[in-house]
């Protein structure tokens, strides 16, 4: 599981009869490690710009659809309202 921020939606005027209501978003990983990582992840909940999400990818995001047969390999679990302060 990987904590990222949502650039924006992904517009599509077709989409798979398989995937529910939903939005394709982009987002942006934060990863300490200075290279940045952003993914296309389909959302269930909701998460609008600037909103940090909880995305997982791979069979966790696969085996989330009933059906087995998503092609997803990225899914928004969370919407993050805050981060624990680590610095004390």
């Amino acid at each position: 599981m990987k904590v990222g921020t949502v650039i924006g939606k992904i517009w599509t005027t077709r989409r798979l009869n398989e995937l529910p209501n939903g939005a394709l978003l982009e987002v942006d990983l934060d990863d300490n490690s200075g290279t940045p990582e952003r993914v296309l992840a389909y959302d269930p909940l909701g998460a609008g710009a600037g909103e940090q999400v909880l995305v997982t990818q791979g069979s966790v995001a696969k085996g989330w659809f009933k059906s087995g047969d998503a092609v997803i390999d990225a899914l928004v679990i969370g919407i993050v309202d805050e981060k624990p302060d680590n610095s004390k």
